[in-house]
């Protein structure tokens, strides 16, 4: 006779509220109730998670994922999981059908003890009903909540968010046991608001600062962020915040997903006031006239030459070099975007003009990488035009043939798992093994393109005459006036510079020279990201 299956749960407790967690459904008294049901039904509860005061419309919640993780978990002999309620679980219907079919495919199954609805398409269906009502639900409860906090902002009070730096809340009044706060000054942190604006307008001893010698200067002397170190952007945003002239605005952003409302949609909140009015917009005056002498760290697609290129190379930072300009701007440099951004704590910082920099890179090339030898060296493959060559040639394209079609259909069974649920896009794991995935059939496209131009080109050979001239058409190209084919050419056939200081180091792929030498200097190769084979490497990319 058959030895019966041992029933084995875990159970899951959840309130977004602190309302929720002193009422009727508190998790105490979900895990009670759910104790009790598996008592009477004689089947062993190993375990209750739970997540306390966290929004059943996510699934971003640590005791959602580790009830998840322990259900799924293979040996783990769980067959059922409990909840008081479906909503305790979800309040988006989308999120409970998907891990309600990833656990069933593992033979575990979701049971709500106030809402039997039985396992059965009809109880499919009720259940579905149910999750849409609670994600309905959720949605005009948040509706709700929205027009209560701009309501209350409307009336002077603050919501309950951090207050901004040199602010704390106090009580204003009591309705019920809801206690209704305004912003006051808290006096040290609006002490160093003050010297930051000082710093701003006066400077210490040598006129006005900017925003990273403001940053330095403060964590030099030991002043912190409310215990953290000072950022560009938080002396930014101090200086640009019109709180401290006595009106905060509520309701700029979208806090669930970022996006500036419209200006209409803000709210004005009376704030103490922390910095007299006349001296905030004699600041705000000076952060515009100011605002042209630096390019923004994210510059990558103008006319500079090493754009998205160069690189700091001081130790542990590596962060991109931009274009900061100095005397008025007059005189253009590359400088370490972190250093910039965070000041000297941060990084020591790469700062190197930008007509230097350019003519000791392109010099280099010349030097070292456009020499007509250098370049028959490295593509003496390509000067290879007997018939074994040929054959090996076309033997090569048949298996990146081969293998283009493999991975095309990996990855379109990656997008079947997708429609099947067995997956779900938003997965990390997934996503990254989808991306491997596509910026491999990027290389194995942009290879074949190489070797199919390769056994084309038979009634014109490569010559070492071609890469001689070769060779002197780039040159020329980046030495150009005008700076964007300059830029155009250099992302070409270079893929960093790095700039440290006592060393630059350049490298760049041999497929781009491979490509430009079969097609023409001016063909365009596929614009992939691709691993690959370098032209300088070791001590032949030191200068």
């Amino acid at each position: 006779m058959p030895t019966p299956k041992i029933e084995r749960a875990l159970g899951y407790v959840r309130v977004s509220t602190q309302r929720q967690a002193e009422g009727g459904i508190s998790l105490d008294n979900q895990q009670e109730r759910l104790t009790t049901h598996y008592a009477q039904r004689g089947v062993e509860l190993i375990d209750i998670y739970r997540d306390a005061g966290l929004s059943g419309t996510t699934d971003s919640r640590p005791g959602l994922q580790a009830l998840f993780e322990h259900a799924l978990r293979q040996g783990s002999g769980v067959t059922e999981i409990g909840v008081y309620s479906f909503s305790r679980l979800f309040r988006d219907h989308y999120l409970l059908e998907h891990y309600r079919r990833r656990l069933k495919r593992a033979g575990v199954r979701i049971v709500a003890i106030t809402q039997d609805v039985g396992q059965d398409a009809e109880g499919d269906l009720v259940r579905s009903v149910l999750s849409n009502f609670d994600e309905y639900q959720s949605r005009q409860t948040a509706k709700f909540t929205r027009d209560t906090m701009r309501r209350n902002a409307a009336d002077g009070y603050w919501n309950g968010a951090i207050p901004p730096f040199g602010y704390t809340t106090e009580i204003a009044e009591m309705r019920g046991h809801k206690a209704r706060k305004r912003l006051a000054i808290e006096p040290s942190e609006a002490l160093m608001v003050q010297q930051i604006f000082r710093m701003k307008r006066l400077g210490i001893g040598r006129g006005p600062m900017g925003y990273k010698k403001i940053v330095c200067h403060l964590n030099a002397t030991g002043a912190t962020l409310r215990g953290r170190k000072w950022h560009v952007s938080n002396v930014r945003d101090i200086l640009t915040r019109s709180t401290y002239r006595g009106k905060h605005l509520y309701g700029v952003h979208d806090t669930r997903n970022g996006v500036r409302r419209p200006e209409e949609e803000w709210q004005e909140i009376a704030a103490p006031v922390i910095i007299p009015e006349a001296e905030w917009l004699e600041v705000q005056a000076g952060i515009v006239r100011n605002a042209r002498h630096i390019t923004a760290p994210t510059f990558v697609s103008g006319p500079t030459m090493l754009a998205g290129i160069a690189k700091c190379g001081h130790s542990e930072c590596g962060n991109a070099l931009t274009i900061a300009t100095g005397k008025g701007g007059r005189y253009r440099y590359y400088r370490c975007s972190r250093n910039l951004r965070r000041g000297e704590t941060a990084c020591e910082g790469t700062s190197i003009r930008d007509q230097k920099l350019e003519t000791i890179v392109i010099d280099a090339m010349a030097e070292r990488l456009l020499r007509p030898e250098r370049l028959q060296q490295l593509l003496a493959n390509l000067l290879d035009d007997s018939s074994a060559a040929v054959r090996e040639r076309q033997a090569h394209l048949k298996a990146l043939r081969t293998e283009r079609t493999r991975v095309d259909g990996a990855i379109q069974n990656m997008f079947d798992f997708i429609e099947q649920g067995v997956v779900s896009a938003r997965d990390m794991d997934f996503a990254a093994r989808l991306a491997a995935q596509r910026t491999r059939r990027a290389d194995l496209e942009q290879e074949i393109l190489l070797v199919e131009r390769q056994l084309s080109a038979a009634d014109r050979r490569v010559t070492p005459e071609a890469i001689d001239r070769l060779g002197e058409v780039i040159l020329a190209k980046l030495r150009s006036d005008d700076p964007t084919l300059r830029q155009g050419y250099a992302r070409r056939f270079i893929a960093k510079v790095v700039v440290a200081p006592q060393l630059i180091t350049i490298t760049g792929p041999i497929k781009s020279l491979e490509i430009a030498a079969n097609g023409g200097p001016d063909h365009q190769a596929p614009m992939v990201p691709s691993l690959d084979r370098e032209w300088c490497r070791l001590q032949d990319s030191n200068l």
